[in-house]
């Protein structure tokens, strides 16, 4: 059995967060696999959401749990296909790769599991917030001794023992609104906008990675061509390195709120993530990962937020490396072949030893 028996289907039932009915559909091809190794599943919808988890028994604590969001953001004509030691498609990076090789490795072990203690869990909303999956998964009492959730890194080499944590924030301007002719007799808000965004950009220092971000997401102003517009609105993509930072960059903002008339509307915060070095069970990790590898792991901090967040939140260290890949929320996405095969190796290692 090779990685893209597993994969290919999941690709193909592109299961865009907007459409759950698809998630779903993906999610009931996921659920067959389990139940067809004997695993316990309990697929249920939490506020439109659907998402599964599986087990070799009905429990909430196992010492591994797998984890994996099978939700993609929108593409345009990304089919699966396969060039140059590369699966493409929309998914294949982020992360359906992982839910792929959950499900090989219960297939290829389906007679040892039952003596296994760990379980699987398939969200269906990471990619809109994680609320309604892994955040209420946890918040039902289900715990693990750690997680392996695979959506950080740049190549199989790099363990994240950090992530960023992020601040979806929405402004909005107020003003007159006015003929496109006769600006003096108005106060145009797509004007102030403006200026309020190149003044916000000035809060961030983009020449290290490391540093706290903010993109610009979503821009709204204006019904009609001839009128200054009385409203405008901005969403602003905020990835924050710590607390003591992002307090730094909301005062920022809201003092320029003051200035252009302008106020939030709506927040999402998440938290940063921290990764225990100590931990016996990461320890044991990284000596596996060296010893099937034959190298020593190198560590990043990741740049974008994840449903680690919420396993943070509950002291659940988690475990993210990911293979080789490109285009994760962009075009030609794409992960390496090679590599999606010693991730697996690597997992089943790591379960076998450890579970």
């Amino acid at each position: 059995m090779n990685m893209q028996e597993y994969l290919e289907p999941l690709i193909n039932f592109y299961p865009v967060s907007s459409d759950q009915n698809r998630v779903k559909t993906l999610l009931d091809h996921a659920k067959a696999i389990c139940e067809d190794a004997g695993l316990y599943t309990h697929l249920y919808q939490q506020e439109g959401i659907w998402n599964l988890f599986a087990a070799p028994t009905e429990t909430k604590h196992v010492k591994v749990l797998l984890q994996s969001h099978v939700d993609v953001v929108p593409a345009e004509d990304q089919p699966f296909r396969v060039a140059d030691d590369r699966y493409y498609g929309r998914g294949t990076f982020d992360m359906l790769f992982a839910t792929a090789s959950y499900l090989r490795f219960i297939t290829e072990n389906k007679d040892k599991l039952s003596s296994m203690d760990f379980a699987i869990f398939l969200s269906g909303d990471e990619e809109l917030s994680g609320e309604h999956g892994v955040k209420y998964f946890l918040e039902q009492g289900y715990t693990a001794d750690i997680c392996i959730l695979p959506d950080a890194g740049t190549h199989l080499g790099v363990m994240n023992i950090a992530a960023k944590g992020i601040s979806v924030t929405s402004v909005k301007i107020t003003g007159k609104a006015h003929h496109g002719s006769r600006p003096w007799e108005g106060d145009n808000t797509t004007s102030k906008l403006v200026h309020f965004l190149a003044e916000a950009e000035q809060l961030f220092d983009h020449s290290n990675h490391d540093n706290s971000t903010m993109t610009i997401s979503v821009l709204k102003a204006g019904h009609a061509d001839n009128q200054g517009p009385k409203e405008a609105s901005a969403t602003l993509d905020i990835r924050y390195k710590d607390r003591a930072d992002l307090g730094r960059i909301n005062k920022g903002l809201d003092a320029l709120l003051q200035i252009y008339d302008g106020e939030v509307v709506d927040k999402l915060e998440g938290d940063d993530y921290q990764l225990d070095m100590t931990n016996s069970l990461v320890r044991s990790f990284i000596t596996i990962y060296e010893k099937s590898m034959g190298k020593t792991i190198d560590t990043m901090t990741a740049p974008g937020s994840s449903d680690a967040r919420f396993f943070s939140a509950h002291n659940i260290p988690v475990i993210m490396l990911r293979p080789q890949g490109h285009g994760a929320h962009g075009d030609d996405e794409w992960i390496s072949i090679t590599e999606i095969e010693q991730f697996h190796q690597l997992i089943t290692d790591f379960i076998m030893e450890t579970a």
